[in-house]
């Protein structure tokens, strides 16, 4: 049972459960795409706050805006960093 285990997980197609670092790319691409949608969620609620008069929309929308583009600049944050070490 074990050599069949063996053989199915040397012989199979998944190419990203091989190594770490491609798992790991993956993670991050799907991460991303789900942080998409809660920044669009929380630029929506933030707009919702500003249509309903709440006291601190501005707030809220600074707050979206901001964790907007630290999301979407990830990428270019962890290829400079990596460029420092």
């Amino acid at each position: 049972m074990t050599i069949l285990i063996s053989l199915y997980l040397l012989l199979s197609d998944n190419v990203y459960a091989r190594s770490l670092k491609s798992t790991a790319d993956k993670l991050a691409k799907e991460t991303t795409h789900i942080g998409t949608g809660v920044a669009l969620f929380g630029l929506g609620l933030a707009a919702i706050y500003f249509m309903l008069g709440k006291q601190d929309a501005s707030t809220k929308m600074t707050q979206a805006i901001a964790g907007t583009l630290i999301l979407f600049m990830a990428p270019n944050i962890i290829n400079f960093v990596k460029g420092l070490v």
